[in-house]
């Protein structure tokens, strides 16, 4: 067995003192070593000591060098007891930083702006006050406006292009090949003169895919042309498409082409094709959340998937060129802050941002936010724009305040340490109570207070806090706080769930409280019972009280309405009469003076004829005397019609029944018509199915009938026509049809034509005369002899008249 011996000496790589008070191994196997004056860890690969000490004037350091114990927790933590306090450390950072630590072989300021990788893989890192530092795998030089060329040691952004190193300053653009470390400088100088810069103070540098260095100043934008080293001022075009911020903070080119400009203060996001010479804005919208989250722009990427990343002073935005759509993540989404400095992509397109809170991952693939701060090895939480690489080999640097941090993205190892919720204090009404689950509270103690706090003591500031008061189905609420106020709590029984996710996704188990906030006697069982017994009897009464005024109401009102419904039939029937009895006067005035002009002029001519002594003939004569006996015999049987419908209105009009034979009476009728019938032009057809039937009737009133029914028959059916007259016995009654091939009754008149001053007339027949009482009376003497009529037509087919009469009606 061989025994190593270790102690102190001038070394800086040995042990810090031989003093050594603890040990610890972590997960890597990596040694840790407490001494009176610092901590150090053991390298086993090159047998070295590293020491960690207490840095004055910086936080994040040993409290005191004078160490007496070390510990691991189960997150992984180390803590550490010191002369003057406890100090904890995470001893499994995947995050390599490097800062000034006062000594050779480190950078020479701790305010990185601007990092860049040459051909060689020698590493520029640019401080905000230094100059530069030049790193590679052996040493670090540094260069700055007392050893170089170099114009001001302020450097703002850094890039290359060939042998060429170009450095953004506050005084100019500074330009220094890599043997010699001299090159040409590019200064406002004159602004008239070739060659000048917009303004001295360079903010950003982009090397384009034509080997062009773009150069972005607080006032304007230029383009070094490198074939020629040539400065050419466009910053013209922010004034030709109308955009007043000058101050420009990002340029990209994407791998379309396409060109982006990011304006610093409020310009927004500028896009222009070179190829077309077409340009868009993206501004923010305050009510558009399609629109660019915010107008302050930092950095500008692309993505595997042709993506736009955009980091700005709200959130990362991702625009879609194909679309031209834009989607963004802020600290509501899961970002660690809103303030994106810098954005890198990893081998599998995850985007690495730097903000002011520390470093964010986002995978596009759910949507989805791993974070990282100080307690996991980062320089800082605060970061710094234009100090953001990504190496040859894949690695990822990110400059801050107090630093750099390099890291393989492939490499990061996460913390899978699930903690746990511990609740730590309790107030009720501002009183602390020691616990209060399972207690039974006084309405009046409704304002409670409660703390807790997670045992993963790496991450304590970190993570997010999510807490449910009602419990069930209800919403989580989210709280950066890990302290709860609820205020005026109504009474009830209460579950509080508080859960966390750490600020690497991992979420704890729920922890629960039960409390219950008793209802005040007023708001009781008891008196709720009793005020609902009350309410329910006032209801009651009142409900009964408006059924019975309801049903007064609802019958009232049945009987306006049955009222009304019946005043508007009447009123609509007064109103048809009305005017089928100014039809029917107007008809019968044209009925009587037809006639009567007849007469008129028959004696007119009479008279004539006779003061000229002329001789009448006998034929002559005769002629004139059968005219005026039809016309007296017209006038005779529209004014019976009258009477008889008077004497029928008045229930006046008797019948002289006799046993009739219907059949021979039917027949005898027919046959008398049908010479008048056929020198119509029409058809007549009698048919029975009986040769005797009597019946009990007044045959002169039946015979007026079955005449009237012909006549009208005659009047609508034109010339080639057909009527037919049919009779069938029914035993116990008889069934008369007069039957026609006439114009037929239109279905909405046919429910009418038996009606008192109603015509069977065509509307565009010239058949028009009649006193259109006929059918009237016709119903009403069948009436009288116990039997009835209908009718049955369709227009264009022709109508059927059905007499139904009773054998015996005595």
């Amino acid at each position: 067995m061989t025994i190593q011996d270790y102690k102190s000496d001038s070394n800086k790589y040995s042990l810090p003192s031989d003093s050594v008070r603890a040990t610890m191994h972590d997960a890597q196997g990596n040694l840790w070593i407490g001494t009176e004056k610092g901590l150090c860890r053991y390298d086993y690969e090159t047998d070295k000591f590293i020491t960690y000490k207490k840095e004055a004037y910086q936080n994040n350091t040993l409290v005191d060098d004078n160490i007496f114990c070390l510990f691991k927790d189960n997150s992984g933590l180390m803590w550490i007891g010191t002369y003057s306090g406890v100090s904890t450390f995470n001893p499994n950072s995947s995050f390599i930083h490097f800062k000034s630590e006062m000594e050779d072989d480190t950078i020479n300021s701790n305010l990185i702006q601007g990092i860049y990788e040459d051909q060689d893989g020698t590493f520029w890192i640019g401080s905000n006050e230094s100059g530069v530092n030049i790193l590679n795998e052996n040493s670090v030089k540094y260069l700055n406006t007392k050893n170089s060329t170099l114009l001001n040691d302020s450097i703002r952004d850094i890039t290359g292009f060939k042998n060429n190193i170009y450095l953004g300053t506050n005084e100019g653009l500074s330009v220094l090949t890599k043997n010699d470390k001299k090159g040409e400088d590019y200064t406002i100088t004159n602004y008239t003169e070739e060659n000048g810069l917009p303004s001295n103070k360079v903010r950003s540098l982009y090397v384009d895919s034509k080997g062009y260095v773009w150069i972005g100043t607080n006032k304007g934008l230029a383009i070094l042309d490198t074939n020629n080293n040539k400065i050419i001022d466009i910053t013209y075009i922010f004034e030709k498409i109308g955009v007043s911020d000058k101050f420009v903070r990002a340029v990209y080119e994407d791998s379309n082409g396409n060109y982006y400009i990011g304006c610093f203060l409020d310009g927004g996001l500028i896009k222009i094709n070179p190829k077309t010479k077409k340009y868009t804005i993206y501004k923010n919208k305050e009510d558009d959340y399609s629109s660019i989250s915010n107008n302050s722009i930092r950095d500008i990427t692309e993505d595997s998937k042709g993506n736009i990343l955009v980091g700005t002073s709200h959130g990362i935005n991702i625009l879609d060129p194909k679309t031209d759509k834009i989607t963004h993540y802020t600290e509501k989404d899961g970002l660690i802050n809103n303030t994106v400095y810098g954005i890198l992509l990893d081998s599998n397109n995850g985007i690495w941002m730097s903000t002011n809170g520390g470093i964010s991952k986002l995978s596009l693939e759910d949507g989805t936010f791993m974070n990282f701060t100080i307690s996991d090895g980062l320089q800082s939480n605060e970061f710094n724009g234009r100090s953001s690489f990504k190496s040859k080999d894949g690695k990822l640097f990110f400059g801050g305040i107090n630093g750099f941090n390099v890291f393989d993205p492939d490499s990061v190892e996460l913390s899978l340490f699930k903690p746990e919720i511990i609740f730590d204090k309790f107030e009720v009404n501002g009183v602390a109570e020691k616990y209060i689950s399972s207690k039974k509270l006084k309405s009046t103690d409704n304002n409670i207070k409660v703390s807790f706090f997670t045992n993963d003591y790496k991450n304590s500031t970190s993570a997010k806090y999510y807490y449910n008061l009602k419990g069930g189905d209800s919403e989580w609420e989210v709280s950066n706080s890990n302290t709860l106020l609820f205020a005026n709590l109504s009474p009830g029984n209460y579950t509080l769930k508080v859960k966390a996710i750490t600020q690497h996704g991992i979420s704890t188990e729920e922890a629960c409280v039960d409390f219950t906030i008793k209802r005040s006697f007023w708001i009781s069982n008891l008196a709720i019972f009793i005020y609902v017994i009350i309410i329910a009897i006032i209801i009651y009464l009142q409900i009964n009280k408006l059924k019975k005024l309801d049903q007064l109401v609802n019958k009232r009102i049945q009987e306006l309405r049955c009222e009304m419904k019946k005043n508007e039939k009447l009123f609509e029937k007064i109103i048809a009469l009305e005017k089928n009895k100014n039809n029917y006067f107007v008809n019968m005035s044209h009925e009587l003076r037809t006639p009567l002009n007849v007469l008129n002029g028959l004696n007119q001519l009479i008279k004539g004829l006779s003061k000229k002594d002329t001789f009448i003939t006998p034929d002559k004569l005769s002629y004139y005397m059968d005219v005026m006996e039809r016309n007296c015999s017209r006038l005779l049987s529209l004014i019976n019609n009258l009477i008889d419908y008077a004497k029928i209105e008045n229930n006046s009009y008797t019948l002289n029944k006799k046993d009739e034979n219907i059949v021979y009476l039917v027949e005898e009728i027919v046959l008398d018509m049908k010479d008048y019938i056929e020198g119509k032009g029409i058809d007549l057809i009698f048919d029975t199915d009986t040769e005797e039937k009597e019946i009990s009737c007044d045959k002169l009133e039946i015979e007026r009938c079955i005449v009237n029914l012909l006549g009208n028959a005659v009047k609508f059916t034109p010339e080639g026509g057909l009527i037919e007259v049919l009779i069938q016995d029914l035993k116990d009654k008889v069934k008369i049809s007069v039957k026609d091939s006439g114009i037929g009754i239109p279905e909405e008149k046919q429910s009418m034509i038996f009606d008192k001053f109603n015509q069977v007339i065509d509307d565009n027949s010239k058949q028009k005369n009649g006193s259109g009482l006929g059918l009237t009376i016709t119903k009403h003497l069948i009436g009288l002899h116990g039997g009835e009529i209908y009718v049955e037509s369709k227009v264009g087919e022709g109508s059927e008249f059905i007499i139904i009469l009773p054998v015996n009606n005595n």
